[in-house]
């Protein structure tokens, strides 16, 4: 197929391949940022080609030997895609990472700086060096397995193949001098990141399914005896009258009073945030208004609103601003878009839109959190919420996702996979079986998206295991003392695109990589092919300008840390580590704080008593762009915001 890439901005372009076709950028009403025009200048990337075969549109990518691949969706059990396959499809995930994803991101970062989206809700496959033809000039070199020691299942040349099936799909190239300039530009493809507002970056607890408004208040006073600052109260389905399906009305019974509950909570400082999900009970006053834009299947007997509609959208506003907004509601947290395929719609469901059940569910998450956004930008009054799936295209919405997975380490893995994605992940605390389980998973939260408890079937709070409420208090002043340092990141991935979660390769390049190992040793069970792959950093990142994390999972009193080239400082001591660069084995105690390193020339903005604190690490010179606006509303969008650059 030939190929009219037309440059839209510099080192950005797109190309049309077949008949124009629907976009997620367009569901999800993603405008590319005004920072794309100041971007470099790269010449088109020579190293593509596209072809149709039968129903599917296939993009190829010639990659170099040394190239390294990430993205592909949100991921839980790697980082680098090297040598993967997914066939992308919004869903829970279940153990597996294989393309069904609460964000099923059809991007690809590689390490050269070259970025591709595929911008379609079609069924999306990636083929990650894997893929090889047999009319490729440089081919695969045989070998033979049994006598020699250079066979390996995986071989260059490598490619990347990207298949559509559909009419037409909208593919968009960026090229950066490295992952996180390629990895920028999609950002601002998609909008530029979200900025929360301060206080959805304070303390957020989730109350238990059952609970009436006297319940609540019995949760904030706990708070208040304890001397913990709370920022949200999150209710779950039962303040509705009826959930799954959901009403969205307010429950008569349990929060007859909700307006004057939400207005004592505001004049304590406290938000509150609404469950729902998407599927219309009878019972609703929303349900007759709604049945001629209803899709073709029902969920748990619920009606599914075609939320592409217009109409859809003006009836859900007009609803949630009377209803919810008018009486000071912050935010949603908006479920159950994301499977299981048992009780959501088939993929052959239909929509008025005349979309098919697959494509709908690509994208219903990202409808989802655009019509609620919608309403809080009219008031001028931004939201943080949640969400449990979310498209390319969603970056600029203030939802960040979650599920029902609870392993430590997964969770972890998330959080910096999730840099690839343009989408945010929270490593929720719901239950611990122990009191170093609770501290560990909270010292996580607190460098995370949303510091958030969800007990919304426990009865765990900060003060569950007193022999570490000490240490949990502490991850909490932390992520408090570090706001201007991590609001100040939040611009940044609003105005240029930078994620502020980020894995080591993307600030220090593939530093260590071990493909030139030796050959894994065979198991015929859990390895029979010998698969042996670039050193994947899964449980360490970045987060804002410089500094670098590496959580302890609980029960761990040491772990390995990898120190990226140049001097290291112990962010709590400033000391030099010992190890300047590499990998090194740390000890600690089994209540110390959440490792946390500074790079030499560090420049750390920090807020201690109501006052900007400024520290320095190491002898090399540094510099900080701290940003300030008001935190509440979008006048940032109109100008009213501020840069200052803090140099030591």
């Amino acid at each position: 197929m030939e190929m009219d890439w037309q440059k839209i901005f510099p080192g950005v372009w797109n190309f049309q391949a077949g008949e124009n076709d629907v976009t997620l950028t367009g569901f999800a009403g993603a405008l590319p940022a005004a920072e794309l025009r100041n971007g470099s200048e790269y010449p088109l990337p020579e190293n593509v080609s596209c072809r149709r075969f039968n129903d599917s549109i296939v993009l190829r990518i010639s990659l170099n030997e040394s190239d390294r691949v990430f993205g592909g969706g949100l991921l839980f059990q790697r980082v680098m895609s090297d040598n993967a396959v997914y066939h992308l499809r919004a869903d829970h995930f279940r153990y597996s990472d294989n393309g069904r994803s609460h964000a099923p991101v059809p991007f690809l970062a590689v390490t050269d700086g070259l970025g591709i989206f595929c911008n379609s809700p079609r069924p999306v496959s990636l083929y990650i060096r894997t893929a090889q033809r047999l009319e490729d000039q440089k081919q695969l070199v045989e070998r033979s397995r049994a006598d020699d020691p250079q066979w390996s299942c995986f071989n260059p040349p490598y490619y990347i193949e990207i298949a559509v099936r559909a009419k037409g799909a909208e593919f968009v190239l960026f090229k950066g001098r490295d992952l996180k300039d390629c990895t920028a530009k999609f950002n601002l493809f998609c909008g530029g990141g979200a900025l929360p507002p301060k206080w959805g970056l304070g303390f957020w607890h989730r109350t238990r399914m059952e609970m009436d408004s006297r319940a609540v208040r019995a949760v904030v006073d706990e708070y208040r005896k304890h001397d913990l600052p709370l920022s949200v109260i999150g209710l779950e389905p039962g303040w509705q009258s009826g959930a799954y399906p959901c009403t969205w009305d307010w429950s008569e019974k349990r929060f007859a009073d909700s307006k004057e509950l939400i207005a004592e909570l505001l004049q304590d400082d406290i938000r509150v945030n609404l469950w729902e999900n998407g599927y219309i009970s009878k019972k609703s006053s929303l349900h007759s208004q709604l049945l001629p834009f209803a899709g073709s299947h029902l969920v748990w007997g619920g009606i599914v609103p075609d939320y592409t509609l217009p109409e859809v959208r003006q009836i859900i506003r007009r609803h949630n601003e009377k209803t919810h907004l008018d009486i000071g509601v912050s935010g949603y947290k908006l479920d159950e878009s994301d499977g299981l395929d048992i009780w959501l719609w088939p993929d052959h469901a239909e929509y008025p839109s005349g979309l098919d059940g697959f494509t709908m569910r690509n994208i219903y998450g990202t409808l989802f959190a655009a019509t609620t956004f919608e309403s809080f930008h009219k008031y001028d009054r931004r939201t943080w919420g949640l969400t449990r799936s979310v498209n390319g295209g969603g970056a600029y919405l203030p939802y960040v996702l979650y599920n029902d997975n609870y392993d430590f380490r997964e969770f972890l893995t998330a959080l910096v996979s999730s840099g690839f994605t343009g989408a945010l992940w929270c490593p929720e605390v719901r239950g611990a079986d122990n009191g170093n389980e609770l501290l560990r998973r909270f010292q996580l939260l607190a460098v995370s998206p949303m510091l958030l408890l969800n007990a919304w079937a426990t009865d765990t709070f900060v003060w569950s295991f007193p022999e570490v409420e000490a240490g949990i208090r502490q991850a909490i002043e932390l992520r408090k003392s570090l706001m201007p340092y991590i609001y100040s990141a939040f611009a940044k991935y609003h105005f240029y695109g930078i994620p502020v979660y980020r894995p080591l390769a993307m600030d220090y390049g593939m530093f260590m990589d071990q493909q030139t190992i030796a050959q894994a040793e065979l198991d015929d069970t859990e390895n029979p092919y010998q698969m042996v792959s670039a050193e994947d950093v899964t449980d360490q990142f970045i987060f804002g300008e410089t500094l670098m994390a590496a959580p302890l999972a609980p029960g761990e009193t040491s772990r390995k840390v990898i120190f990226p080239p140049g001097k290291w400082y112990d962010f709590y001591t400033g000391e030099a580590v010992a190890c300047a660069s590499g990998v090194q084995v740390i000890e600690y105690g089994a209540d110390a704080p959440l490792p946390l390193y500074a790079p030499d020339g560090a420049v750390i903005p920090m807020e201690k008593d109501g006052e900007l604190v400024i520290r320095k690490f190491g002898d090399k010179p540094g510099s900080f762009e701290l940003y300030e606006d008001d935190g509440e509303t979008f006048a940032y969008e109109r100008g009213e915001y501020s840069w200052r650059t803090l140099n030591a």
